[in-house]
Order: structure tokens, then C-alpha cells, then sequence
């Protein structure tokens, strides 16, 4: 059993609301899981609970597609900020609820479509979004993680106004795709490194990639003073590479392969052997790997 111990993050929550049978719409061409945030808050509210009984230190507010670009793409007109509010809301009665010690992170999502540094808009749309939540979550969140950064300048403008609104913020970056050293927007993970040192964020980590793939990170990401992983739970499968410059998601996906929650713990376990100060899950993951990664962690 592995006695020093890294903050377990929650898992992911689009993939639990579709094993939870929630009604789940699709996440490049409308509001995701911002649909069960509207319509059926008591669906994120169990999973929060869930994770928490699961063994996670860390859970975050269910806000990643409450963004006022991709709420525009609803019939229905919705406010972010309240919708933040009520994420938050959601979180913290979690908490309550399960008499656990635990923290909250406060999402700082990307603006637009995932993966798509293409479409994260203007230096002053990325100040009103981050400034407005940020403005939230003072005083009301424990850390602010922006996740998903595909981009230094969405990684730039998401942590400088994180750090306005908390003295813990964590950045996350993504490297989806096939090559573990860079980003979508072609930018390699080693400045993207430089960047989180220079900019004193608490932890510096990799989202949304395969687990092999993040663990290939871990040279890059050693560099900063705190890092973390919290990856899909797949593995690189080399099927197709020939779409690799026109859609990281898509190359992501066809060049994959499915892994246990089991299996995911496993790595997630070298990840903390490595030094990781933070681990837990992202796309594919569920409830059953916090479990899992709590269980070869140990008892807090």
C-alpha cells in the first residue's frame, strides 16, 4: 500500500451521468452536461456524494459547459452566472451532506468547445468570463483549477485571473492527441511548463489524454514545483494517424483503447510514486475508479 499521500480529484462527470442512465446530449454540438445541471441538479448532486463516499479529497463544481458561448447553442436562454452559482451550490451541499473533509475546486473551463484553441475567443471575452466566475467562487472554493487549457493564451488568461480570486490555483493543461508533448494548438507541454512555473501556480498538471500518454508527461511536468495527472481511462492504440493535423479529438479517439477502472489505478498509483500531488480522472472515468485509486492509496 503506497503511504505517502496525493489529493484524489473526483472523476469524471459526463461519463458518470451516462453510466448513471442521465440524459446526456453531445458535447461538441450543444450544452453536455450542463443539460443535468438545468434540468436535474440532484443527478450531480448524488454524483458529488458518490465521489466523496469513493474516497475523493478534491471535488469540482459542475460548471465545465456553463459558458456563455455554449449555452448560446440551447433554445432555451440560460445565465451563466447563476448556473455557476448553482454549481457551487450543488458542491458544498455535497459536502455538508457527507460530513467529509473535503475540498472544492471551482472549474475554470475552457470558453468554447473543448480541445479547440481555434475558437477560445478574445483576450477580453476570456477576462469577462474567468473575472465574472471568478468574482463566484472568492472566498467560496478552496481551489481554482483552470482545466482543459489547450492553449498558452488560454492558459495565461485563465490563471492570471484565477490567482485574483484565490491564493490556490492549479493548471491543467491538455495535450489530447497523439503527441504527449504538445498541445492542440501545436505549442509544446515543456512551455507550457515554463509558463505555470513563471506564473507561480500552486500545481501544474495534464487533463484529458490518455493514461500512457500522461505518464509519458511526467518528464515535462517534474519540472514544476507540484504536479498532477488526472487522464482518461484509455490507453494509445495507434490505428489511424492520418487525421492527426485536422482533429486532435478525433485522433484521440481512433487511436485508443479502453482500460479498467483497475487498470487506470494502477498508473494513476505510479503517477503518485512519481511525485504526483494530485490524481484522479477525466473522460471515460467514473466513480468506480476513485474507488479503485483510494483503494491502492490507502486510508487518509
Amino acid at each position: 500500500m503506497y503511504k505517502r499521500q496525493a489529493l484524489i480529484l473526483d472523476a469524471a462527470l459526463g461519463t458518470q451521468l451516462a453510466v448513471n442512465g442521465e440524459v446526456l446530449p453531445d458535447w461538441k454540438n450543444s450544452i453536455w452536461s450542463a443539460h443535468a445541471l438545468i434540468h436535474k441538479p440532484e443527478a450531480i448532486l448524488k454524483i458529488h456524494l458518490d465521489n466523496l463516499e469513493a474516497g475523493a479529497d478534491v471535488i469540482t463544481t459542475s460548471n465545465y459547459y456553463v459558458t456563455p458561448i455554449i449555452l448560446a447553442k440551447d433554445s432555451n436562454m440560460h445565465n451563466y452566472k447563476e448556473l455557476t452559482k448553482k454549481a457551487l451550490e450543488l458542491a458544498r451541499e455535497a459536502i455538508h451532506l457527507s460530513g467529509k473533509k473535503a475540498l472544492i475546486a471551482g472549474s475554470f473551463p475552457p470558453i468554447n468547445v473543448s480541445f479547440r484553441p481555434d475558437l477560445t475567443g478574445t483576450k477580453s471575452e476570456l477576462e469577462d468570463f474567468y473575472g465574472s466566475i471568478g468574482e463566484i467562487y472568492k472566498n467560496n472554493v478552496d481551489i481554482i483549477l483552470c482545466e482543459s487549457m489547450s492553449s498558452i493564451f488560454e492558459g495565461n488568461h485563465s490563471s492570471k485571473l484565477a490567482k485574483e480570486f484565490s491564493d490556490r490555483v492549479c493548471l491543467s493543461w491538455t495535450n489530447r492527441g497523439h503527441q504527449p508533448d504538445q498541445h492542440p494548438s501545436t505549442e509544446s507541454l515543456s512551455k507550457a511548463v515554463d509558463f505555470s512555473i513563471e506564473a507561480e501556480v500552486e500545481c501544474t498538471l495534464i487533463n484529458c489524454s490518455h493514461a500512457d500518454m500522461a505518464s509519458n508527461s511526467i518528464k515535462h511536468l517534474k519540472r514544476a514545483p507540484k504536479f498532477g495527472i488526472f487522464a482518461n481511462s484509455s490507453t494509445f492504440k495507434e490505428v489511424d494517424l492520418s487525421i492527426a493535423t485536422k482533429d486532435v479529438d478525433a485522433i484521440h479517439h481512433h487511436n485508443s483503447e479502453k482500460i479498467s477502472a483497475e487498470e487506470y489505478a494502477i498508473i494513476a498509483l505510479s503517477w503518485a510514486k512519481s511525485g504526483a500531488y494530485v490524481i484522479g480522472g477525466c473522460c471515460g472515468t467514473t466513480v468506480e475508479h476513485t474507488k479503485q485509486i483510494r483503494l491502492l492509496m490507502g486510508s487518509k
